[in-house]
């Protein structure tokens, strides 16, 4: 059974429990159908899940929600509330919203995930997408296309706030769907690196077998372990990061 409820400010919440049917999809998919034909907005989505049995289904639950097929480009913000087990997910199920921020509440933290999608920017910049995991020491990157100057020194401002309460830290940057990289970006990504190299654990790179593998046999000049992993071997990225 899904329980679902549409804002006012379009902001989906998602609560489902065990038991799940194909109504119970087609219920949902058919609510925001709806509330989209009457000219409703949808910026976001909030899946409050705190005992959901596993991720593994919630992965399979996110694939058979039409409207994530349909419309995901409409979400800025996605909020997971749930208390175990995300950061094993996030990789397969972040995927499906491919223009959203993406980030994860504990469990009985689902007014604050709720707070956190409402406030979502009108016209957000989608190139770069992050979630920090402090459990994990890990900064998750996503690219999305073209990668600005602008929207990349917001994550600098991220990375510099991290560091400031823990180091060191490692990263998996997924540029399974990079475009371009503006100079600018280029430069304060050299600059940054230079300045935090004793902060940086490991760095796991996710994209196409050919060029990332490429990428990676290039001289490190951070002398950082950096490791490239194919999309298929997202996971096992995660698993090397926690190493």
């Amino acid at each position: 059974m899904i329980d679902l409820k549409i804002q006012p400010d379009g902001v989906l919440i998602i609560r489902p429990t065990s038991g799940l049917s194909e109504a119970d999809f087609d219920g949902l998919n058919d609510a925001v159908d709806a509330h989209l034909a009457a000219g409703g907005q949808l910026r976001g989505l909030v899946i409050d899940a705190p005992s959901f049995p596993g991720w593994a289904s919630l992965s399979g639950l996110v694939s058979h929600i039409r409207f994530v097929k349909d419309h995901h480009r409409l979400l800025s913000r996605v909020a997971f509330v749930s208390d175990n087990g995300f950061l094993q997910a996030l990789p397969k199920v972040g995927r499906h919203f491919v223009q959203a921020e993406v980030r994860h509440f504990d469990g009985g933290e689902a007014a604050e995930a709720i707070q956190w999608v409402s406030e979502a920017p009108v016209n957000p910049d989608h190139s770069l997408r992050w979630a920090w995991f402090p459990e994990e020491t890990v900064m998750w990157v996503s690219v999305d296309g073209k990668v600005t100057s602008a929207g990349y020194r917001k994550l600098l401002d991220k990375m510099e706030e991290i560091l400031k309460q823990q180091s060191p830290i490692s990263f998996l940057v997924n540029l399974e769907n990079l475009d371009d990289f503006e100079l600018g970006a280029m430069m304060a990504d050299m600059r940054f690196g230079f300045s935090h190299l004793k902060h940086f654990k490991r760095i796991a790179l996710v994209g196409h077998e050919g060029w990332i593998r490429k990428l990676t046999s290039l001289p490190n000049p951070f002398s950082v372990q950096v490791k490239a992993f194919t999309k298929d071997e997202e996971e096992g990225a995660w698993n090397w990061l926690a190493e």
